[in-house]
């Protein structure tokens, strides 16, 4: 679907309650090909910039008021109403910035390792600088490199146990970006620019769930500073897993899930 100007690619699969998926940085719609949710219809969506999605030139796009609208207007394009909304990491972040800004037409948010926004000045500044050099590494190096740096992150340490099949599909997906989609999605919407959401978060009334990996310490932290800040977010941790806890524990997560939107289903 294209809307204004940008193709949208997404993946309808199942039937009964809608949930709209938001992969994470420099991933596709793919990653949750292992997600197996029963009676439920998953909208599987390609960001922008990734996936089968268009990678506009221009910094526009990427930018989270427009990036809201077109999501907004992709929902209404493909039928959805009254569906809820997963999100991983950068994906997590949109879908939490979406509930804000759309809370009447979400029943509820699934929040797997993301944050909410950096609120300290100095600390989104220097989060601001630290992107806008990584766009530009990305743009002057090219995927390969790009594709080998953010593997080695220690962030995604607990990958390196997945089985090399999975470790083989991750690679793939991100060799699979443009430079300069990645690079764009950094300046448009990446943690240095993207606002601090924390006093939506208390006037949020739909349920919401957090989800965390066991090992995830930075976001496990964040977990709890959600669940501080408006007490009726509910949060679960799944054993053994980091901060892609969707891919390294892909049952004990579909549970978790389907417990959730079971809830939400009744009257």
């Amino acid at each position: 679907m294209t809307i204004e100007g940008c193709r949208y690619y997404a993946e309808v699969k199942g039937s009964g309650p809608t949930l709209v998926c938001f992969h994470g940085f420099a991933e596709n719609s793919g990653t949750w090909e292992a997600l197996q949710l029963q009676d439920c219809q998953m909208v599987l969506v390609d960001l922008l910039g990734h996936g089968r999605s268009a990678k506009p030139r221009s910094l526009e796009p990427y930018e989270l008021p427009v990036l809201l609208g077109h999501l907004h207007e992709l929902m209404a394009e493909l039928g959805c109403t009254g569906y809820s909304l997963l999100g991983y990491s950068l994906g997590g972040r949109i879908a939490l910035a979406y509930g804000a800004a759309y809370p009447r037409e979400v029943q509820g948010l699934i929040l797997e390792s993301s944050a909410y926004g950096i609120g300290d000045e100095e600390q989104r500044a220097l989060r601001r600088e630290q992107d806008v050099r990584l766009a530009q590494e990305i743009l002057d190096r090219g995927i390969e490199w790009f594709a080998e740096h953010w593997s080695s992150l220690p962030l995604f340490a607990s990958q390196t146990r997945l089985p090399p099949e999975i470790r083989a599909k991750i690679r793939a997906r991100r060799l699979g970006n443009a430079p300069h989609a990645l690079a764009n999605t950094l300046l448009g919407s990446g943690q240095g620019v993207f606002p601090c959401l924390r006093e939506q978060i208390p006037t949020l009334s739909m349920p919401i769930l957090y989800i965390h990996g066991e090992q995830d310490e930075k976001y496990k932290e964040i977990g709890q500073e959600l669940m501080d800040l408006n007490p009726g977010i509910k949060r679960e941790m799944i054993p053994g897993a980091g901060h892609n806890a969707h891919l390294e524990n892909p049952v004990t997560f579909a549970e978790i899930v389907g417990n959730f939107l079971q809830e939400l289903a009744k009257p």
